[in-house]
């Protein structure tokens, strides 16, 4: 039997049907529907970033935009209509603007997770999503290792 869901859990099945035909395979966890979210991309140059820009608004479960970090006015506005904010990781990204964002994004309970694209084995890895800790510098060295981790592969 065939259930609807909304129409962006749709958009996102349909892109990611899309992508796998690509030859691109998917692991992790989705991103959720229900709660303010912040997603962080890992970096790329390109083709990659190309396809970062074009495919990522349409793999989540709510109406997203990619948002410089810098640029809290928007990605406070972003979030208080319960989209999701779509910030690009940087190898040397602000630590002083990410720390002022996670201690907010604690504040406003908004969740937060990573996705990386590995264009080794052709797939988009997501990162369960977790709630920004009382330790900033904490958080941001776990979302540093993670994209590490991606980027040695």
């Amino acid at each position: 039997m065939f259930k609807f869901t909304s129409f962006f859990t749709f958009r996102r099945r349909l892109a990611k049907a899309l992508l796998k035909l690509m030859g691109w395979r998917f692991r992790g966890q989705d991103p959720p529907s229900k709660w303010r979210h912040i997603i962080f991309i890992s970096p790329a140059s390109g083709g990659l970033y190309k396809k970062q820009q074009l495919w990522m608004p349409y793999l989540t479960s709510t109406h997203s935009k990619w948002i410089d970090l810098r640029n809290t006015s928007e990605i406070k506005k972003v979030l208080k209509k319960n989209h999701t904010a779509l910030v690009r990781w940087e190898d040397d990204i602000d630590e002083k603007a990410l720390t002022k964002l996670l201690a907010k994004s604690r504040k406003h309970k908004v969740r937060v997770s990573a996705c990386a694209w590995d264009t080794t084995h052709k797939a988009v890895k997501f990162h369960s999503q977790f709630r920004p800790s009382l330790y900033p510098e904490r958080d941001i060295r776990y979302l540093s290792r993670f994209f590490k981790y991606f980027k040695q592969i």
